[in-house]
């Protein structure tokens, strides 16, 4: 789970990046999604960016309900065996405003080129004034990002189509916040700039848009590399669906967990209210703060959203992993309790459970290496010669203490 701290400091924004494979399947060509389904874009008014694009391309991508042949629609790294380039994720790249690619575009540029290669697995990308949340469609292999991630000035602002992401209210169904967030080496939480337009929050410079548009597409390129692994690309038959294809493909988070897999039925309960709008249990429903983490600090989650499925479990560590390969961040994840009787500020919260590094837990470090190994191909046994920690908050401390503490 991603979050984000408003201008305020006070208010969490639950930018959860939302994988389609979660919803069944009645077409063994592709999976149902329904056509009420909340939270899913019309992307009515979608073009390609580039003019040499092909327009079955963008057919496929627009429809996501269905799933294109694989011929039709292939990864960019089964169409090309050399090293991608920003120019061949151009030809993928189809929005609803110009504004949205050119935006996309120039912060890519800016950002590691160790991102390109896990671009291999991806059929597009799709940008759109109606998604909300991003998502990653196993029906098209294809990646969809919400624009406030891209947004420059008011006149961008204004084409975005207010949308609430509809699960904000399953938050009402559990006692506790969790929250996760950014800190630097000192473990002073870092300041984001928000994805919401105000009086305060009027511009926002490329380089203000690059570490939130970074961790989000590594979250969901993660996603793209678990489910199609360059390593199965030849042995994909270009006669069957992208959906067909990945489902009979052995994902990367298999292996996890057959490794190092988590355990804690009442923190997978508790995700599936939080994130899938479960009805709660009422061990759910009287779950504290200290109590869940409690459960939490005995398993080897970055956070608590790796309970939804294992797909997340693993693109929240390699977004842990890669976050402070190229940012130099680490994780701080906290559960808080509120005092019903405030309503309003941080005085409201305090925390019951937290971690400052918890990526480096050595039940989370393991998982995480574990991860990033097999997405980016390579081996990290040594990548850290420091040993680091993950140090504990103590219980009480206010949220208003942590909150003063950001760095502009």
């Amino acid at each position: 789970m991603l979050k984000t701290f408003f201008e305020s400091g006070l208010a969490v924004l639950y930018s959860v990046s939302f994988c389609l494979l979660l919803a069944a399947c009645n077409d063994s060509s592709h999976q149902t999604i329904a056509d009420n389904a909340e939270g899913f874009p019309e992307l009515s008014q979608l073009v390609a960016f580039s003019s040499n694009a092909n327009s079955s391309h963008l057919a496929c991508a627009q429809h996501y309900r269905e799933s294109c042949l694989l011929e039709q629609f292939p990864p960019l790294g089964v169409e090309k065996n050399t090293p991608l380039t920003i120019s061949d994720i151009e030809q993928r790249l189809f929005v609803s405003h110009p504004w949205m690619s050119e935006s996309f575009l120039s912060v890519l540029s800016t950002l590691p080129s160790s991102l390109l290669p896990l671009f291999r697995s991806v059929s597009a990308i799709v940008i759109a004034d109606d998604i909300r949340p991003s998502f990653y469609s196993a029906n098209t292999a294809t990646i969809y990002i919400d624009p406030r991630y891209l947004w420059r000035d008011e006149e961008e602002w204004l084409t975005i189509v207010p949308k609430n992401d509809f699960r904000d209210q399953f938050q009402a169904n559990v006692s506790f916040l969790a929250v996760r967030q950014n800190v630097d080496s000192a473990g002073i939480p870092v300041q984001w700039f928000s994805d919401t337009f105000s009086a305060r929050n009027t511009t926002r410079t490329i380089e203000q848009l690059q570490p939130a548009l970074f961790r989000l597409l590594v979250h969901e390129l993660a996603h793209a590399n678990d489910l199609l692994p360059p390593s199965v690309f030849s042995s994909l038959s270009p006669k069957r669906t992208i959906y067909q294809n990945i489902t009979a493909t052995t994902p990367l988070n298999q292996s996890l967990y057959e490794q190092l897999p988590l355990h804690d039925a009442l923190l997978f309960n508790v995700a599936d209210v939080l994130y899938q709008g479960a009805s709660p249990s009422d061990a759910v429903s009287e779950l504290t703060a200290v109590q869940a983490g409690a459960h939490f600090e005995t398993e080897g989650a970055s956070d608590l959203y790796s309970y939804s499925n294992r797909r997340e479990d693993l693109a929240m560590l390699f977004q842990s992993y890669m976050m402070h390969e190229h940012w130099g961040l680490q994780d701080q994840f906290l559960f808080l309790s509120q005092n019903e009787q405030m309503t309003e500020g941080c005085e409201r919260y305090s925390v019951e459970w937290g971690q400052t590094g918890r990526m480096f837990d050595p039940l989370v470090y393991e998982r995480m290496i574990l991860v990033a190994e097999a997405l980016l191909e390579i081996e990290l046994s040594l990548r850290f010669t420091v040993v680091l920690e993950a140090t504990p908050i103590p219980p009480g401390t206010s949220w208003c203490e942590i909150i003063n503490s950001i760095k502009d």
